[in-house]
């Protein structure tokens, strides 16, 4: 009897065994190249797992700018407090500009012109039907899409090197995501009303801290045959536990409204 036990004890541990490999084997879904079978669900999952995350997050970043008639570096300071923050000095040998924004207020100024900029944002993400601008910008430089890829339906085009999932919006946006890491490569943004084409590509992913991040963004805008170019190159990223955000106008510095600068 005691054998009998035994033997049926041993049977079922083997046959869990094959049930738990079986199971475990059907969730591999890491590999060199796109696999055909996988759910836009399951490519969705397994993207926000590489999701940059952080508390409070310093950085400097090395930009280059070139819009076919202007060249021009600059060397940024950035802080940022994850989706609430975000600010900026921005440097040409000596300091030249700084940003503070946050969901709500959108604070500028320029050490040139000396003028500077201090306004409400409520008006204008309204008209965007935009909540988070922070969020949005710090998914930009640091890997995420652009939209929150929980609350868009995807389709799936079929690409030999990656995921590739496209937007059926109005302002198109295409997600290129790596196969065996799931992290963004790429992100296109084509706004049909200014017939234009953003490209974000990010680059030489690396860790930092338990975190990955792309080193190198490098951002195109097209609008017919003009051509935007910025390079961003990151460096010294640090997670301090408290961070300050200084953002003192000069008294003798001109306001100006943030649509002058736009135009």
């Amino acid at each position: 009897m005691k054998r009998t036990n035994k033997a049926y004890a041993f049977f079922y541990s083997v046959l869990l065994l094959i049930i738990l490999q079986g199971c475990s084997t059907k969730k591999v879904i890491v590999s060199d190249l796109p696999l055909a079978g996988i759910e836009i669900s399951e490519i969705i999952k397994n993207s926000r797992k590489t999701d940059f995350t952080f508390e409070n997050l310093r950085n400097r970043v090395k930009i280059e700018f070139d819009n076919g008639r202007l060249t021009q570096n600059i060397i940024l300071s950035l802080r940022a407090e994850e989706d609430e923050v975000l600010w900026m000095s921005a440097s040409i040998i000596v300091p030249i500009a700084k940003i503070l924004m946050s969901n709500e207020r959108f604070v500028f100024y320029e050490k040139f012109q000396k003028t500077y900029i201090d306004e409400d944002l409520s008006k204008v993400l309204k008209l965007l039907n935009l909540k988070n601008p922070v969020k949005l910008l710090q998914n930009i430089l640091y890997g995420g899409p652009v939209i929150d890829i929980n609350k868009v339906k995807w389709d799936r085009i079929q690409n030999s090197n990656y995921y590739v999932l496209q937007s059926s919006q109005e302002i198109q946006t295409t997600l290129f995501i790596n196969p065996k890491t799931f992290q963004l490569e790429q992100q296109r943004i084509f706004i049909p009303l200014l017939s234009s084409l953003i490209t974000f590509n990010y680059r030489n992913y690396k860790n930092v801290d338990g975190k990955s991040v792309p080193s190198q963004v490098l951002i195109s805008y097209i609008k017919g045959s003009r051509i935007t170019r910025i390079n961003l190159e990151y460096s010294q990223f640090d997670f301090p536990e408290n961070l300050n955000f200084p953002m003192e106008i000069p008294s003798d510095y001109k306001r100006i409204n943030l649509d002058e600068i736009i135009k």
